[in-house]
């Protein structure tokens, strides 16, 4: 097996942290499952998005797939305009040089 570029926690924090400096529209590209594919190779969209109001178990369950699988993480959720997003969790050593390519486009 070939090394990873970045571990699985790595890859949460550090899209976590510059999608937050993206603008809304770009954004919610992410939350779809087409953009996400072409950017990251990734199955399922890169974010999931519900409204501020849901309560923890909302939550919880709100991030399962349909077979009670975890695919979403809030460790590293942020808020905008009255929305939490959560990040997507499944990540494989494929991903690591789409996630290098991007992270540097938009450093």
């Amino acid at each position: 097996m070939s090394q990873r570029i970045y571990s699985n926690t790595e890859i949460q924090e550090k899209i976590s942290n510059a999608l937050q400096n993206l603008s809304d529209a770009d954004l919610d590209k992410f939350c779809k499952k087409s953009h996400s594919k072409v950017v990251f190779d990734i199955k399922t969209p890169l974010l999931l998005k519900v409204p501020t109001h849901f309560t923890e178990a909302e939550k919880a369950e709100a991030i399962k797939d349909e077979k009670g699988m975890d695919r979403y993480t809030w460790a590293y959720e942020f808020e905008r305009n009255g929305f939490l997003y959560a990040i997507h969790t499944q990540w494989h050593a494929r991903n690591d040089v789409f996630v290098q390519r991007w992270l540097t486009e938009v450093a």
